[in-house]
């Protein structure tokens, strides 16, 4: 693999075929040795936190309305409803991912993941950010993604 033309963008591209390499592979594994939610908390690193910290206003500020989460695919997560645009909930995640406030939540006695939790215990011990369930968590950041990509793409070049 060769060196970044364009950290901020390769680096956020290579981060989603990261996980969509991972998605093709992780069925070759027994269910208990696949870690595609440990993967994905990982990669939040390079979806979230660094973007943020290089490309703050190309991250788009759009309202979350049931629109806007109807298209990323979100139907039974959760935002903060204090949480009003976009770029607010990405910088709020942010401070989540930075500093692990992060949980996860089973229902079941298999211990299998039914939601992550992202909370800011700056603010309060139990302030939640955003409660995901696992596989929309990965739509959400596909579309933030490819929604920051596309605005890069258009601000740099």
């Amino acid at each position: 693999m060769g060196n970044y033309r364009n950290l901020e963008i390769d680096f956020v591209e290579r981060t989603l075929k990261l996980i969509s390499q991972y998605e093709i592979i992780m069925h070759n594994y027994e269910f208990n040795k696949q870690f595609n939610h440990t993967l994905l908390i990982n990669c939040l690193l390079g979806l979230i936190v660094f973007p943020k910290e290089i490309s703050i206003r190309y991250i788009p500020n759009e309202r979350l309305l049931s629109k806007l989460k109807s298209e990323m695919g979100i139907t039974n997560s959760v935002f903060n409803a204090e949480i009003i645009g976009l770029r607010e909930l990405i910088i709020a995640l942010r401070h989540s991912i930075a500093h692990f406030d992060i949980s996860f939540e089973s229902n079941n006695e298999d211990f299998l993941i039914d939601r992550i939790v992202f909370r800011d215990k700056e603010k309060n011990e139990n302030y939640i950010i955003a409660s995901f369930v696992p596989n929309e968590l990965l739509y959400f950041i596909r579309y933030y993604s490819t929604w920051l990509i596309s605005n890069l793409h258009e601000h740099r070049e």
